[in-house]
């Protein structure tokens, strides 16, 4: 077919609208908000519809996830903190309450459940969102927990981003790498420590680094599949850690640990079709 020499070429549909224009719909047909909610973007408040009006942020939380999550806001030793965008509808932070909460505080067949989807066979002993392993460190995990066998598994969720953070190549940053990270040069690939390939791959190389630091631990990044470049880039990192530490990472598919709440006979019926709302909220 002709194509007028003064149109513009159609812009290539990715994983990030797809999701955003479904979770509009899920905001209007789902939660009856058709108000845009706003975020703050060099200096000026930009509305999206795919944002909660900040009134209604806890509107991200399904029922069965919300009161913990309440209860570790008012932890006064160790409070929670909600992220500067949990009020998106595509908020990794609020997908990882969604997920992990209803089944890991429901009880030994709620908690199993889970935990056979992400394919680990044990009994839950404890978990913690957003912990912070080494303080002086800094850096936070979505989720830990621990496990009957004396495994430690860190995980990294991701829904919609685009990328894993990076580091500027500064002097604080270099003095980083030498005083506290020096470590996981032997477990990654050569070039992968040298300054720039670090700071280009810095949230991955940390989360490796929170790993290593005690044997029994795992890793599990998680993440949907049809979040394509993402996908590809978390396995083209991982291939830059040497064979004995990159088998102790996992790479999950979101859907596919929804697919199996959604059809594990073991999963209690409530919390397997509450893994139905999972599907409809995230999964467009």
């Amino acid at each position: 077919m002709p194509t007028d020499a003064h149109s513009k070429p159609a812009r290539k549909v990715n994983f990030q609208d797809t999701l955003k224009r479904h979770l509009i719909a899920y905001k209007l047909d789902k939660l009856n908000i058709s108000d845009p909610g706003f975020f703050l973007y060099r200096g000026k408040n930009v509305q999206r519809d795919h944002i909660l009006p900040i009134e209604h942020k806890f509107r991200n939380l399904f029922e069965e996830a919300e009161p913990h999550t309440r209860q570790l806001l008012r932890d006064r030793r160790n409070p929670l903190r909600l992220h500067r965008y949990f009020h998106h509808l595509n908020s990794s932070q609020a997908f990882a309450f969604n997920l992990f909460f209803p089944y890991f505080t429901g009880g030994p067949d709620a908690s199993s459940a889970l935990l056979r989807a992400l394919g680990q066979n044990s009994t839950l002993v404890g978990f913690k969102p957003e912990d912070v392993p080494d303080p002086e460190e800094g850096s936070n995990i979505d989720m830990v927990w621990n496990t009957d066998d004396g495994i430690q598994t860190f995980c990294e969720v991701k829904l919609s981003e685009s990328d894993f953070g990076k580091a500027t190549d500064d002097p604080r940053h270099r003095t980083k790498l030498k005083n506290t990270y020096g470590v996981l040069a032997e477990h990654l690939e050569p070039g992968r420590f040298d300054g720039p390939a670090f700071f280009d791959a810095y949230q991955f190389n940390r989360n490796v680094w929170h790993m290593i630091r005690a044997k029994n631990n795992r890793l599990i990044f998680l993440l949907p599949r049809a979040n394509a470049g993402l996908w590809g880039l978390v396995h083209e990192l991982g291939s830059g850690v040497v064979p004995h530490t990159r088998e102790r990472i996992s790479v999950m598919a979101i859907e596919d640990v929804i697919g199996e709440l959604c059809g594990d006979s073991q999963c209690p019926k409530h919390l397997r079709e509450y893994a139905n709302k999972l599907k409809q909220k995230y999964l467009p």
